[in-house]
C-alpha cells in the first residue's frame, strides 16, 4: 500500500521534478561557462630513468613513482614559473608581481595528473587566449625536458623526460565536461526536489493526522461529558 502510493506521489510530482532538474542542470552549465578559461592545452609526458641496469624492477618502480611525485609538486613552485619565464615563452608582466599572487594566479592556471605506475605526468594550462595557454604549455614543456635536473637529484642524464602527446589545444571546457556537469546538475536537482516533496508530503500526513487526533479527543470529550 505504502509503495503503491509512493509511486502514485512521484507519478503525479514527476514533471515538477524534471522541471527542477533541468533548471539546475541550466544553472550547472552557466556556471561551468563564466567559471572555465576559454582554452586549454594538454600535454603528456613521460618520465624516463637511465643507467639503471644495477637496479631491479621494484627499486626501479618506486624511483619513477617518487621522481613523478617530485616534478609534479616542482611544476606549482616559485623556482618552476621562474624558469618558464626565462625560456622566454611568456614575459615577467603576464603573471603578477607579488610572489603570494602570482603563485595563486599559476594554481588556477595549471593542473596537473599523475599516473605514477607508468611514470606519466599530464599538464593541463588553461586561460581565456588561446596564444597564452599555448606559450604557456610551450615554457613549461622546454622546462620539464631541458632543465629537469634543477628540481631533483642527479646528473642530467640519469633522467629523461620525454613528450608523449601535444601539446593539444582546444576549447574549454570540453564537451564531456559540459555533459557530466549538466548532468550531475540535472540528477542533483531532480533528487533534491524529490526529496523536499517527499518531506512535505510526510509533514502534511503528520499536521492532518494530529489534527484527526484533536478532533477525536475532543468528541470523546463532548461524549463523555
Amino acid at each position: 500500500m505504502f509503495q503503491e502510493s509512493f509511486l502514485a506521489f512521484i507519478k503525479a510530482k514527476i514533471g515538477t521534478m524534471i522541471l527542477f532538474g533541468a533548471l539546475v542542470a541550466a544553472i550547472s552549465f552557466f556556471l561551468l561557462m563564466v567559471v572555465e578559461k576559454r582554452f586549454q592545452t594538454s600535454t603528456d609526458f613521460l618520465v624516463v630513468q637511465n643507467n639503471v641496469t644495477n637496479q631491479d624492477f621494484y627499486t626501479q618502480f618506486k624511483s619513477s613513482e617518487y621522481l613523478g611525485k617530485i616534478l609534479s609538486e616542482a611544476v606549482f613552485s616559485e623556482r618552476f614559473i621562474d624558469a618558464v619565464v626565462q625560456t622566454g615563452k611568456i614575459n615577467g608582466d603576464f603573471l603578477p608581481g607579488d610572489k603570494k599572487d602570482k603563485m595563486e594566479a599559476w594554481e588556477k592556471m595549471i593542473t596537473v595528473d599523475k599516473n605514477l605506475e607508468l611514470g606519466i605526468l599530464s599538464v593541463t594550462v588553461k586561460n581565456n587566449s588561446e596564444k597564452d595557454a599555448a606559450r604557456v604549455s610551450d615554457g613549461i614543456t622546454q622546462v620539464l625536458t631541458e632543465q629537469n635536473m634543477l628540481f631533483r637529484g642527479g646528473d642530467q642524464g640519469s633522467v629523461d623526460i620525454r613528450i608523449l602527446s601535444g601539446p593539444i589545444l582546444e576549447r574549454n571546457p570540453t564537451l564531456k565536461k559540459i555533459a557530466i556537469v549538466s548532468g550531475a546538475g540535472f540528477v542533483a536537482g531532480f533528487l533534491l526536489t524529490a526529496g523536499i516533496l517527499l518531506l512535505l508530503r510526510e509533514l502534511s500526513f503528520e499536521k492532518a493526522e494530529g489534527k484527526r487526533e484533536d478532533m477525536l479527543s475532543s468528541q470523546a470529550i463532548e461524549f463523555t461529558a
